[in-house]
């Protein structure tokens, strides 16, 4: 028996250090893992503080998705910055192909709000120079609700004409126009209709200008050599609409 057990021993009895390797080993992966997360993690984390967390990815959809489940309230994102006027914006969209940088839709009426709380006349947003095209469905082209049509149809031009007078040098002639009820001016201008003359006399403008916000004249004078006479008239013109 003894020269059968030195010729073929059997498995030796396992020490007690194996057994207390085999009963920690589990703590030793536990921690080889937290030490390779901090490798990992801290140079991350220092990039982040540094320049901001940067994720690259190859999607057909999106890099990053935020979605709310909530019913009723409750955002996907929420994005505040210090920034001033010359630096980066809170929110930059650079789309390096040629579709859209950002879309916007709700099933409201309302699908994007521009908020300023800065002092002085705010400026919802700027337009790029090359932006010269004309925005389809957008009624930027309406003034007080009106459409260009609309608006000048709310327009009307009037005159006056004065009766037809034989004047001496330097003396003058007017006619006043006068917008109908519920109108004002929007301009004025005049002209003469000359006739006749003597001694190489002319009658010339000298003045247009409004009385009062619905009515104006025009004022027109004889120039020429001494003891010229001048036969005209005076018509005053004017430009009426609501305001």
């Amino acid at each position: 028996m003894q020269a059968w057990a030195k010729r073929y021993p059997g498995s030796p009895k396992p020490k007690r250090r194996g057994r207390i390797r085999g009963r920690y080993s589990r703590g030793v992966w536990l921690l080889a893992s937290a030490i390779a997360f901090a490798v990992l993690f801290v140079p991350a984390f220092a990039i982040a503080q540094g320049g901001g967390q940067q994720t690259f990815t190859s999607s057909a959809r999106y890099t990053v998705l935020s979605r709310n489940t909530g019913n009723g309230s409750g955002g996907a994102t929420a994005q505040t910055c210090n920034t001033t006027p010359g630096n980066q914006a809170c929110e930059n969209n650079v789309n390096s192909g040629t579709g859209l940088a950002a879309t916007y839709r709700s099933r409201g009426l309302v699908a994007a709000q521009f908020q300023t709380s800065g002092s002085g006349q705010a400026t919802p947003f700027t337009i790029s120079t090359n932006a010269t095209g004309m925005v389809e469905n957008l009624n930027a082209n309406m003034v007080g609700g009106l459409l260009p049509t609309q608006l000048f149809a709310n327009y009307q031009q009037i005159s006056q004409q004065s009766g037809s007078v034989t004047k001496d040098l330097g003396q003058t002639q007017s006619s006043q126009v006068t917008c109908p009820s519920g109108t004002n001016i929007i301009s004025q201008s005049g002209a003469v209709n000359q006739t006749g003359s003597t001694n190489d006399g002319q009658a010339a403008l000298q003045s247009v200008s409004p009385n009062n916000g619905t009515q104006a004249t025009v004022t027109a004078t004889v120039t020429g050599k001494a003891n010229s006479t001048v036969t005209f008239s005076v018509t005053a013109f004017a430009v009426c609409a609501q305001t």
